[in-house]
């Protein structure tokens, strides 16, 4: 194998040097073993020498210390495939001035021949300028609020801000050079990257996602909903945008604490509105029959037929008791707005135990069985007192509602758990309700039968209340055969608690 001789000073000073000096950029020319042949004055200012000074000098003394081991290696390299090229693209290269403090550079090499000796043409460009306002800009981006990314036309990170590397859960500089994709839910990745080429074909400043809710993806695989703006510009290599991105989190959880008050004063506003009629009728005409008792007494008395009086005193008291009893009723269901929903372990099977031992004493429940088949895991974490609210109102319900034809009158509570859900029913072989009456089910004063038990016709509004704000719903089935409650309570409660509910669950 022929070795290409070194370049041949005087041959290259009487064809390149003129070349050098008209030049205004700053040229050198070294030769395959690393010595500068040749430099015009822009290369030798540059990195403070005197006119003359670098010639012969090896080219190491140009380089940090820290890449000239290597660097005879990466020379050997360009001299077996010399090609015109950047040197070091896509990395930060510096030269060594004289003084020693080092110089932000751009490369470039071309390769030059000789009487067969082999060299190279070097051009440098001080990027020194450029550095300062890439830094300015950097510091900028840094101390915006919002969340920056550029991404190249190939979907490449090529910047992030540090608002950016933080909302992701990134460490600095960890995110460049990968696909914008990564930040995007695995769902969405696919018509993601149609919708970024579909873009780069438009390239114009808008919103991102326009009628669409999206995602981003943190590192520890966690979603959250944000709002992009995109921004296209260009720079001499490539077509770039730039995604300003912004964390609405806490937006979307304001929005759903909103649309859920709203649902509650919906719900609210047909309580009252429901709540005036009955104080207007239900609650007037029992004052009324009390009113008409008590003349009837005076008149009796002033006959003095006392045996009468009795009777329409006993009446009137009768009446009184109810009208209370409808008036407490009508505070608890204002009261079940104001519980405290403090999440406990509760037993199932002992809640039952103790409001059916207190439906038991407080009237005669001769004929009346209660069956129990529980099959869940015990106790279940919920708010107490509303589990507590929604068995007494459905026993108590079934109990009122039995068939008096039938011998023996049967409820059932049964339990189990499907997909971590606690499904709570309650059976009666009482007398079903009316079919024409199953939509009214569950509003406010609605008694579907006449009974020895009295009611207010509140007890399945009250159940239906407590269910929803526990996170759970409740449905039934009803013939004249009996009829069934199934409540189901979700798996996680103080996630499904309503908006409003969980900062009290979680305090």
């Amino acid at each position: 194998m022929v070795q290409r001789p070194i370049l041949n000073k005087s041959t290259i000073e009487s064809k390149y040097r003129l070349v050098l000096e008209i030049s205004p950029t700053p040229l050198m020319i070294v030769s395959k073993d690393g010595t500068i042949v040749l430099a015009n004055d822009h290369f030798e200012t540059l990195f403070g020498y005197e006119k003359g000074q670098l010639l012969g000098k090896k080219l190491d003394i140009l380089l940090p210390d820290e890449i000239r081991q290597a660097h005879g290696e990466l020379r050997q390299a360009f001299f077996e495939l010399p090609t015109a090229r950047s040197m070091g693209k896509g990395r930060d290269l510096f030269g060594r001035h004289k003084n020693g403090h080092l110089i932000p550079v751009e490369i470039g090499l071309q390769p030059i021949g000789d009487d067969g000796a082999t060299g190279a043409l070097v051009s440098v460009v001080d990027i020194t300028e450029r550095k300062r306002n890439e830094i300015r800009i950097r510091l900028t981006l840094d101390a915006s609020a919002s969340s920056m990314i550029k991404v190249d036309d190939h979907g490449k990170i090529v910047l992030t801000n540090a608002s950016a590397d933080v909302m992701f859960g990134y460490a600095k500089g960890e995110l460049i050079g990968r696909p914008v994709e990564d930040l995007v839910p695995e769902r969405f990745r696919r018509k993601h990257s149609v919708y970024r080429t579909s873009y780069l074909n438009s390239r114009e400043r808008r919103s991102m996602g326009v009628g669409r809710e999206l995602y981003g993806l943190r590192k520890d695989g966690t979603e959250f909903p944000i709002e992009i703006g995109l921004t296209p510009f260009e720079d001499a290599e490539s077509r770039l945008v730039v995604a300003t991105i912004i964390d609405i989190t806490e937006r979307k959880a304001r929005e759903d604490l909103i649309r859920q008050k709203n649902i509650e004063l919906t719900h609210l506003n047909e309580e009252l509105t429901q709540f005036a009629y009955s104080a207007s009728h239900d609650l007037k005409a029992p004052l009324a029959s009390i009113t008409g008792a008590m003349k009837i007494c005076q008149q009796d008395i002033a006959t003095r037929n006392y045996g009468e009086v009795s009777r329409n005193l006993e009446r009137a008291q009768s009446m009184a008791e109810r009208l209370a009893q409808r008036i407490e009723d009508m505070l608890a269901l204002a009261r079940s707005d104001h519980v405290e929903n403090e999440l406990t372990p509760v037993s199932v099977a002992n809640t039952v135990a103790e409001i059916w031992a207190n439906l038991r004493g407080s009237a005669d429940r001769d004929g009346v069985r209660l069956i129990t088949n529980f099959h869940h895991a015990d106790p279940v974490i919920t708010v107490k007192v509303r589990l507590f609210v929604i068995l007494e109102n459905l026993l108590s319900n079934a109990l009122k509602y039995r068939d008096p034809k039938k011998k023996t009158s049967e409820i059932t509570v049964e339990t189990r758990q499907s997909a971590g859900a606690l499904e709570i029913a309650v059976r009666d072989n009482g007398i079903g309700i009316p079919a024409d009456c199953h939509d009214k089910v569950f509003k406010l004063f609605q008694r579907f039968a006449d009974t020895a038990d009295p009611g207010s016709g509140l007890g399945l509004a009250l159940v239906h209340k407590n269910v929803r704000y526990l996170g759970g719903t409740i449905a039934f089935e009803s013939s004249p055969d009996g009829t069934v409650f199934t409540t189901t309570l979700p798996p996680n409660p103080e996630s499904s608690l309503p908006a409003s509910f969980q900062k009290d669950a979680a305090a």
